[in-house]
C-alpha cells in the first residue's frame, strides 16, 4: 500500500476545490431566495419568472459539459481558475443588472461556472486521494451546501438594509481572494502524471495524455478486484438516475420547508442537518459499499416519509423537514467520490454532466407532484416514498453489478 499523503497537502486540496462549490450553492439558493424580489423589480411575470429559473438550470448543464470537457483536456487546475473569472464576470454583471434581458444573459454566463465547479472540484480530489479518504473527503466537500445557509440568512437579515445587487456583488471580494488563493495552490499541486490509488485503471491525467496516453472509453472498473470495465452510457443513465431522485428529495424540502415558520434557529438547523448526514454516508460506505449504504437510506427515508402521511400530528412538518435534510446528507456525501470511479474516460464531463443534469431533473419535482394532484392531504410524503423506492431500486443494482469500491468486495 502507498504511504497517506501528507496532512499539509490533503488541506491544500480540499481547499482548493471548496471554495467554487461554496458559491456555487450559494448563488443557486440565493436566486430562489430573490425570485419574488427580482420579479418584482423588473416587473416580471411568471412566464419571465420560470425563463430566468430555466435559463439558470440550462446553464448548468452547459458549463458541466463545456467546462467538463475542457478540464478533462487540459487539466482540472487550470479549468478551475478560468471558471472563477467566468463566475466573477457573471456574478458583477448580475449586480448591475439593467433590465431583464441583462439579468437573463449575465444569469447564463454565471450558471455555466457554477456547473462547471463541481464535476471538476470532485474530480481534482479524487485524483489526489486514495479510495476510503476519498469518500470522507468527498462527504467534506459537499459542506459547500452550506453556502445555500448563508443565501437564506443574507435574504432574510441583509436584503432589507443592502437591497439585491449588494447581495450578488458582496460574493466578488471573497471569490478574488480565494481565486488568488487558488492559483498559489495549484503552482505547488500540479497535475498528477498518475491518478490516485482506487480510480479505474484506463483513467487517463492530462499528463499521461501528453506522454502518448489514451483515456479508457469504458465506465465502472473495479476498484479493488480487476473486474472488466461497463459501458459509459449505462454508467452515465445510473448516475443520472442516481443524481435525479436524491436531488429530487432535496428540492422537496425545501419546497416544504419554505412554507413553515422560518425562525432563524430554524433556518441554521434546517440547513446544518445535513452535515452530519454527509459524514454518516461517508462512514457506511465504507462498511457496507455503495449499493448497501443507498438501500439503507432508502429505507430510511420511506419509513420517515409513511410516518409523516400516516400520523397526524401536528409537528410532522417541521420533523420531517429536519429528517430529510439528515438523510439526504447521506447520498449527497458519496455522490462525488461514486461518480469519479464510474468514469474511466473523460471523467470531469460525464460526472458533472450527471450531476448537474439530475439537478435540472430534480428541479421538476414540485411540479410533478401539482401534476399529479399530490398537494392535497399532505401526499407529497407519498412522493418522497416513492422516490425512495427508486433509490432502493438503484441499490440493488448496484449489488447486482458486482462492481467496486475501495475497501470493500462489492457495492452490494
Amino acid at each position: 500500500m502507498s504511504a497517506a499523503p501528507p496532512a499539509s497537502s490533503l488541506v491544500r486540496v480540499y481547499w482548493t476545490a471548496f471554495p467554487g462549490l461554496f458559491f456555487d450553492y450559494y448563488d443557486l439558493y440565493l436566486f430562489i431566495y430573490l425570485e419574488r424580489t427580482l420579479a418584482g423589480h423588473f416587473s416580471l411575470g411568471i412566464a419571465a419568472s420560470h425563463w430566468l429559473q430555466f435559463t439558470g438550470l440550462a446553464g448548468v448543464g452547459a458549463g458541466a459539459l463545456g467546462f467538463g470537457y475542457l478540464a478533462d483536456r487540459c487539466g482540472r487546475g487550470r479549468t478551475l481558475l478560468g471558471v472563477f473569472g467566468v463566475y466573477a464576470l457573471g456574478i458583477a454583471g448580475l449586480s448591475l443588472a439593467w433590465d431583464y434581458g441583462s439579468l437573463l444573459g449575465f444569469r447564463l454566463l454565471a450558471s455555466l461556472a457554477l456547473g462547471a465547479e463541481w464535476g471538476i472540484s470532485h474530480t481534482y480530489l479524487a485524483e489526489r486521494v486514495e479510495g476510503p479518504l476519498r469518500y470522507r473527503l468527498s462527504a467534506l466537500l459537499q459542506f459547500s451546501l452550506l453556502g445555500g445557509l448563508l443565501a437564506a440568512l443574507a435574504a432574510r437579515f441583509a436584503l432589507p438594509f443592502w437591497g439585491w445587487r449588494v447581495l450578488f456583488a458582496a460574493s466578488i471580494p471573497p471569490v478574488g481572494v480565494l481565486a488568488l488563493l487558488r492559483w498559489r495552490a495549484l503552482l505547488r499541486e500540479p497535475e498528477p502524471a498518475e491518478p490516485a490509488p482506487g480510480l479505474p485503471a484506463g483513467f487517463a491525467t492530462r499528463s499521461a495524455l501528453a506522454a502518448g496516453g489514451s483515456p479508457a472509453s469504458a465506465g465502472i472498473a473495479s476498484s479493488c478486484g480487476g473486474r472488466p470495465a461497463r459501458p459509459a452510457l449505462p454508467g452515465f443513465i445510473l448516475c443520472l438516475a442516481l443524481a435525479s431522485l436524491t436531488i429530487a428529495g432535496g428540492t422537496m424540502n425545501v419546497f416544504i420547508a419554505k412554507d413553515l415558520p422560518q425562525s432563524p434557529w430554524y433556518t441554521v438547523l434546517f440547513w446544518s442537518a445535513v452535515a452530519p448526514g454527509m459524514l454518516l454516508g461517508s462512514g457506511l460506505v465504507r462498511r457496507l459499499g455503495v449499493g448497501r449504504t443507498l438501500r439503507a437510506y432508502a429505507l430510511a427515508l420511506l419509513l420517515l416519509s409513511l410516518a409523516c402521511w400516516l400520523t397526524g400530528w401536528s409537528g410532522r412538518k417541521p420533523a420531517f423537514a429536519l429528517g430529510l435534510a439528515l438523510l439526504n446528507g447521506i447520498p449527497f456525501g458519496l455522490m462525488g467520490a461514486f461518480f469519479n470511479e464510474v468514469f474511466a474516460g473523460h471523467r470531469t464531463m460525464l460526472s458533472g454532466s450527471a450531476y448537474n443534469l439530475g439537478r435540472i431533473l430534480a428541479g421538476c419535482a414540485p411540479w410533478l407532484v401539482g401534476v399529479l394532484g399530490l398537494r392535497s392531504g399532505d401526499n407529497y410524503f407519498l412522493f418522497v416514498a416513492l422516490l425512495a423506492a427508486g433509490v432502493y431500486g438503484l441499490g440493488r443494482l448496484l449489488a447486482v453489478s458486482g462492481a467496486s469500491v475501495p475497501g470493500r468486495p462489492g457495492h452490494g
